[in-house]
């Protein structure tokens, strides 16, 4: 399983912007479960998001190969509402810890 995440700061107000930019509509990547947006509860313009898909190291790698253009395009379409990045990248689930 693989995890995709970033954190950022947003500018402000821009909450509703940056989804509809971050929304990849129909062209989700393979394997896509479920993603979550998460606001920081001491500041509204901190926001995480992640996403959970079913596929390994190779098949993410594939995916980005063939759809490098389109997400470069959203993640530009993002930056627009964005003021900084803390952190993004892409991990791979090592463990899953249930009740």
């Amino acid at each position: 399983m693989i995890v995709m995440l970033s954190a950022r700061r947003l500018k402000p107000d821009a909450w509703e912007q940056f989804r509809r930019a971050w929304d990849p509509g129909d062209a989700r990547p393979p394997g896509f479960q479920r993603a979550y947006h998460a606001r920081n509860i001491r500041d509204e313009d901190e926001i995480i998001s992640f996403g959970l898909f079913e596929m390994s190291d190779a098949d993410y790698r594939r995916w980005r190969e063939e759809a490098d253009a389109q997400e470069n395009r959203r993640v530009d379409n993002m930056s627009a509402f964005v003021q900084n990045e803390h952190v993004a990248g892409v991990y791979e689930v090592i463990e899953v810890v249930d009740d």
